[in-house]
């Protein structure tokens, strides 16, 4: 997994790792992303909050809202809905030259939106309409938690004081706090029209920071936004999304690295290596890039600059789960079990629910002849993943070589075949679980199905069918 980041100045939290696989490859840390304000690896949706496509076909809940064609120019202070706004602004508001774009949360709404604890009602636009009015400005209703405003001819500094104002207002009335997101036209590359669709990002960018607060659009807005489309799927679009905020702030180190992870998922290492080293030029100490290059490498089987960048990595911030894992899975590929070993223990130590960590951690004991250990490591990879195939098959394995608790060996093979039929290697140890208990017919049976799955098991076959002859012959 690769990390990601959703800007410099958020603060650090743990994240979650993703496959998009089968469930047991779901838990396998991958390319990692950012361990930042989302409170998880790989930038969890932000629950509550619609899709920026279906706000713009939400209809005005105002029974005041214009017709969608929007004929004439509208009066200061009218209210439209997100489609009315932005035709209003290309119209209106068309030859400007500063704009001033907002979008206000009521959070004691959107707290409740879609619950059976909603209240039913809409929120109050009085104070916006007022600002409209007072300064040619024109509102619309998002949703039932949400409007959003435009006013022309301020500036940045002007805009967040009007914005301020309303939030005052609304606070010294005793309405619950209102959370604001801000667009100004000229910026970058936008078009005045797109300011509703940058305001919406800067709102969510200011969900971050908690109720009340208020965040400008600028290129954290967007890191965050590619975060989403990325989380959707829409790779190219995230791409998109970072290259723009790149526009307004090329030295933003956490862009660099998120595009970074989008070339290493679209498969170009070149591309992610370069974005991975832009990012740590930018930011020598950022772990998320260094361990980034790291991962990229590894899986390039370029293993020493892997190691490199990886120890490099661990060194500025011990202990993170993804980078002391794929430590200890370089190291197992490198065929040094020894020195994997302290960073797979690790690994469990750093988050005791991955599956995936103790059933690597078991591999690594297992090559070092630590059966005893080997099987307490397994064990729990299959606590917390029961259908752990792997997992039941090796200690179903371990427990036949070590002659102890053959029932439960031929138990755990058994759930392993059920989990996966046409693994030949269960199957093998499925048969041998069976020899150990003198169950030849059925470890004949395993055996010969191993062989037809590609699995060489014929001097077990001969081996079995010489017991089966002796048996008879007795």
């Amino acid at each position: 997994m690769i990390f990601r980041s959703s800007g410099g100045h958020l603060p650090k939290c743990c994240q979650t790792s993703i496959r998009k696989d089968n469930a047991m490859s779901r838990q396998t840390p991958e390319l990692l992303k950012n361990r930042s304000a989302s409170q998880e690896f790989l930038f969890s949706r932000l629950q509550g909050t619609p899709s920026v496509e279906s706000q713009r076909q939400t209809t005005a809940v105002s029974p005041d809202v214009g017709p969608r064609d929007h004929p004439s120019p509208p009066a200061a202070g009218q209210a439209l809905d997100w489609q009315g706004l932005v035709h209003a602004i290309d119209t209106t508001f068309g030859s400007v030259t500063r704009l001033c774009v907002a979008m206000l949360q009521f959070d004691a709404l959107a707290d409740v939106q879609g619950t059976d604890e909603q209240p039913g009602k809409a929120a109050d636009p009085e104070f916006v309409d007022i600002a409209c009015q007072e300064s040619g400005g024109i509102w619309a209703r998002v949703d039932e938690c949400r409007l959003a405003l435009a006013i022309p001819h301020l500036d940045v500094d002007a805009g967040r004081r009007m914005v301020r104002r309303i939030q005052q207002r609304y606070a010294d009335s005793g309405t619950a706090p209102i959370t604001a997101g801000v667009a100004f036209y000229p910026t970058t590359r936008y078009t005045r029209s797109q300011l509703v669709d940058n305001a919406h990002k800067a709102l969510v960018h200011a969900g971050f920071f908690g109720p009340g607060s208020l965040t400008c659009f600028d290129a954290v807005s967007l890191n965050i936004s590619g975060d989403r489309l990325y989380q959707d799927g829409d790779i190219q679009g995230a791409v998109d999304e970072f290259k723009q905020g790149l526009l307004m702030d090329p030295t933003e180190a956490n862009l660099h690295n998120s595009l970074g992870v989008c070339y290493g998922v679209l498969g170009d290492t070149q591309k992610a290596l370069e974005a991975f080293e832009t990012a740590m030029w930018l930011a020598p100490e950022n772990v998320m890039a260094v361990y980034n290059k790291g991962y990229v490498l590894l899986q390039s089987g370029q293993y020493e600059q892997a190691r490199e960048a990886l120890l490099k990595a661990d060194a500025i911030e011990g202990g993170v789960f993804e980078v002391v894992f794929h430590l200890g899975q370089l190291f197992m590929r490198m065929k040094q079990a020894d020195k994997a070993r302290p960073y797979l223990e690790s690994s469990t130590r750093a988050n005791n629910r991955c599956g995936p960590a103790f059933r690597s951690l078991g591999e690594c004991l297992d090559e070092l002849n630590l059966g005893k250990e080997a099987i307490q490591a397994y064990k729990g990879a299959i606590k917390i993943n029961p259908a752990d195939a792997q997992a039941l098959s090796a200690v179903g394995r371990l427990y036949t070589q070590r002659g102890e608790s053959l029932d439960v060996a031929s138990v755990m093979c058994e759930q392993s075949v059920q989990l996966e039929p046409d693994n030949g290697l269960f199957r093998h140890r499925l048969g041998q679980a069976y020899l150990s208990r003198g169950k030849l017919d059925r470890a004949l049976a395993e055996f010969e199905r191993a062989v037809e799955l590609g699995h060489d098991s014929q001097a077990y076959i001969q081996k079995t069918q010489d017991r089966m002859i002796a048996a008879r012959a007795s």
